[in-house]
């Protein structure tokens, strides 16, 4: 009876062990003590953004006008902005190859009219610097002051006379001049140019 009673204990205290094992199981894993039996997967969702489509056009007049760029500028632009704005306002032109050549062409056409001005302007000022000087006549009091002043009109007519070229006076700069003598003068004939000249102020002779 005794040794029933002794495997009879036993038992007890192996099944309380059990219990306070499994107990003890179930809080570790509770707070992340022991690894899941299976590992859960974790997935990246890589958002793709979608690539905007462009191509090129040809600014026009109403596009310069409306602050867009110069009139024949080639720009990028996405294609929706082109066919539902600047298509339809008459903005700008897709850039065809025709119209590429054409810009091309009206580029070298400008470069060459622009060399053409300024190689005329540099024959003037070499005009002008072989001249060397032009006479102006006019009346004086004593001490060779001269009465008024010399005028950018009078330069230009001095000018025209030995050069049959007529040159605009609001180019013409000079110092004050109001006395007889010699004096250095300059006319801004290109942007580039400069013709440079003297400008001689001799004494009138007198009408008898």
């Amino acid at each position: 009876m005794a040794h029933a009673q002794l495997h009879c204990c036993e038992g007890l205290r192996c099944q309380s062990s059990q219990i306070l094992n499994g107990s003890k199981q179930l809080n570790a894993l509770s707070q992340g003590q022991i690894p899941r039996a299976r590992a859960q997967s974790t997935f990246h969702v890589v958002a793709q953004k979608r690539v905007k489509k462009t191509q090129q056009v040809v600014l026009t007049p109403q596009g310069a006008k409306a602050g867009l760029g110069a009139a024949g500028q080639i720009t990028k632009v996405p294609n929706g902005y082109f066919r539902n704005y600047l298509q339809p306002q008459r903005l700008a032109l897709p850039a065809t190859q025709g119209i590429l050549d054409n810009i091309l062409k009206q580029e070298q056409n400008e470069v060459q009219l622009a060399q053409q001005v300024q190689a005329k302007a540099q024959a003037m000022a070499t005009a002008l610097q072989t001249i060397g000087k032009f006479t102006i006549k006019k009346r004086s009091g004593d001490k060779e002051s001269i009465f008024g002043s010399v005028t950018e009109q009078e330069v230009v007519d001095a000018i025209e006379a030995q050069t049959s070229r007529k040159l605009d006076k609001k180019l013409i700069e000079l110092p004050d001049i109001k006395k007889l003598g010699t004096y250095e003068a300059t006319v801004k004939l290109h942007p580039n140019v400069t013709g440079r000249f003297k400008v001689v102020v001799q004494k009138e002779k007198e009408k008898r």
